[in-house]
């Protein structure tokens, strides 16, 4: 059961344990990757090849269940009861399902296994289906878009004049849209989505359209470029996707297909992380224990993040980055940056830990996901509800602003 920090220096709660789920009872095997949506659905790709699917319901009217609060919470108002429903269970195939990317304005989920993409419905309704024209794939993300005009339609690129403020920054890297050995494949628009590949050196944007009845379903390589060699970490924001190694993070401009070292890493030093901060349309950058903030171009912004220890996995709730590792979840404020609270769920040697949170970066709920060995491997699943509450520092900024809106008004009238 998890339990929340009692610290003193810490005493604000954010986030109340709302309820946990052993997927052991269908899939005897550890979870290797976890995804949540704004329905409240859980995706959970397993070690063994399959793909578990959870719903997070409201208790109804008839359950006597009573709701939970923390004795230490300062919130006024309790966590909803709720409870997991286990949906449906799919076999992907015999290795370990590495990534799974949710496709929520069109219904689609893109699932990565042993080098290879699967495509089903959001629902896990239809056949799982083998995407074969691509094979040794390591990595996959989609494109994000803080705004239209920050972003360059890939098919109709032709020249850096009139493109988007990022296209120009980017073309400090290498000028012309053909550099670097870039392939274009001639279309008139970007159609339903696109999203990114990692296939050994190479770095293939894809485009997946579906067709009106929602079975016709077609995938277009738009552009291949060079990358560099392990690829750990993947981010793609407007028209910059930036790319983490062992050696360090870089930026490649995707219409330009060039690239720039952003910094290196140290010789000794924890993998790789990217956290795509999707409210703020920023990137978090993970080295060792800091996480330095950075905006599409790369460029540092908002200060840095210092961490007790080097995070497994890192999520997004409102204004907090959370990071869990070691059976426990810290929650930092973005720009204050000190740790607010901590969730435990597990001790030391708990094994690696996985959160996932609502791409929107205001959802209210956060999945982790976490394998321990008791006898066997079990697996726990931790559903964290995140309270809403005023916090202390706005209604300290409220109180400023109001007291320098009276001095205003006072000298504008002693000036009268």
């Amino acid at each position: 059961m998890a339990t929340t920090n009692t610290d003193p220096t810490t005493t604000r709660t954010v986030l109340e344990p709302l309820l946990t789920f052993d997927p052991t009872l269908h899939s005897h095997t550890s979870i290797k990757s976890i995804a949540t949506n704004s329905q409240s659905f859980i995706y959970l790709g397993t070690s063994s090849g399959s793909l578990l699917l959870l719903s997070i319901n409201p208790d109804t009217p008839n359950d006597k269940t009573p709701s939970t609060k923390d004795p230490n919470s300062t919130l006024d108002s309790e966590v909803p009861s709720r409870n997991v429903s286990f949906i449906k269970s799919v076999s992907v195939g015999d290795s370990a399902v590495e990534k799974v990317l949710l496709l929520d304005e069109i219904g689609k989920v893109i699932v990565l296994s042993d080098g290879f993409l699967f495509l089903t419905d959001s629902g896990l309704v239809q056949p799982v289906r083998k995407l074969g024209f691509l094979k040794g794939i390591s990595f996959i993300t989609k494109r994000v878009k803080s705004s239209d005009s920050e972003c360059s339609d890939l098919l109709g690129f032709s020249s850096l004049e009139g493109a988007s403020t990022s296209s120009r920054i980017l073309s400090r890297l290498g000028g012309g849209v053909r550099a670097n050995g870039v392939k274009d494949y001639v279309q008139k628009s970007e159609g339903d989505y696109v999203f990114a590949a990692v296939v050994g050196k190479k770095l293939m944007l894809i485009e997946l359209r579906v067709g009106k009845n929602d079975k016709e379903v077609d995938f277009m390589v738009l552009k291949e470029m060079q990358c560099i060699d392990g690829v750990k970490t993947l981010v793609w924001i407007n028209d910059s996707i930036i790319v983490g190694t062992v050696i360090g993070y870089s930026l490649f401009s995707c219409i330009t297909g060039q690239s720039g070292v952003i910094f290196t890493l140290p010789d000794v030093s924890s993998l790789p992380l990217l956290k795509l901060l999707w409210k703020e349309k920023k990137v978090l950058l993970l080295v060792d224990n800091v996480g330095i903030v950075v905006d599409a171009h790369g460029q540092p912004v908002g200060g840095s993040l210092v961490f007790r220890k080097g995070p497994d996995s890192v999520g997004e709730l409102a204004s907090y980055v959370m990071v869990v590792r070691d059976g426990k979840m810290e929650l930092y404020h973005k720009k204050l940056g000190g740790c607010v609270q901590t969730v435990s769920f597990g001790s030391e040697g708990f094994g690696p830990c996985i959160v996932a949170d609502e791409e929107s970066g205001n959802g209210k709920l956060v999945a982790v996901a976490t394998p321990t060995k008791v006898c066997e491997l079990v697996i726990s699943l931790i559903i964290l509800y995140h309270c809403i509450f005023i916090d202390v520092w706005t209604q300290t900024l409220v109180l400023c602003m109001l007291l320098l809106s009276s001095l205003a008004g006072l000298l504008v009238n002693y000036l009268s």
